[in-house]
């Protein structure tokens, strides 16, 4: 009696295809340093755009992570040139590129978390693009730099200058 009623349960779920409810979708961020968070949505994945101003002509690799930790949004660009192609990219090895985050600190300070090719200090990241469609893994430190509040005090951002980003997608 209970065989057939499993059978019938197997058939009308589909015999397991999906994934489990508390699978994790979407990509995957994981942030460490002085903010520490661990993520995954479909809103973090890049997506390729076209180049615009300095990178006219170009493939950038956008990301805009909603990253509550920091404050707001990550926003990430990476230059992959005119002809895109998968492979190995880093900061050394690409002209343009930047990241950077915002957190409000009150009373008028703010941590900003910043890394590129025209930043000082300039940070770096390592691409690995496994296919343009796309999909691979990105890894990049920033620098944490605070700004001074409206009554002149050093705004607080934690006892660390760097943060790391680790993106699956």
């Amino acid at each position: 009696m209970r065989r057939p009623l499993v059978v019938a349960c197997l058939a009308a779920c589909g015999g397991g295809t999906s994934a489990p409810p508390d699978a994790p979708t979407g990509c995957g961020v994981e942030l460490s340093g002085n903010r520490d968070e661990a993520t995954s949505s479909p809103a973090s994945c890049p997506t390729l755009v076209p180049g615009v101003g300095a990178t006219e002509g170009g493939t950038l690799l956008h990301f805009t992570i909603a990253a509550r930790s920091l404050g707001g949004d990550l926003a990430i660009d990476i230059d992959l040139g005119p002809a895109p192609a998968p492979g190995s990219f880093a900061s050394g090895t690409t002209e343009l590129w930047s990241a950077m985050a915002v957190m409000e600190v009150p009373p008028g300070g703010a941590c900003v978390f910043l890394a590129g090719n025209n930043t000082t200090p300039a940070g770096y990241f390592t691409l690995e693009l496994a296919t343009l469609d796309p999909h691979g893994e990105l890894s990049l430190e920033l620098a944490v730099l605070p700004r001074v509040e409206d009554d002149g005090a050093q705004t607080d951002c934690g006892p660390g200058t760097t943060e790391a980003v680790h993106i699956t997608f």
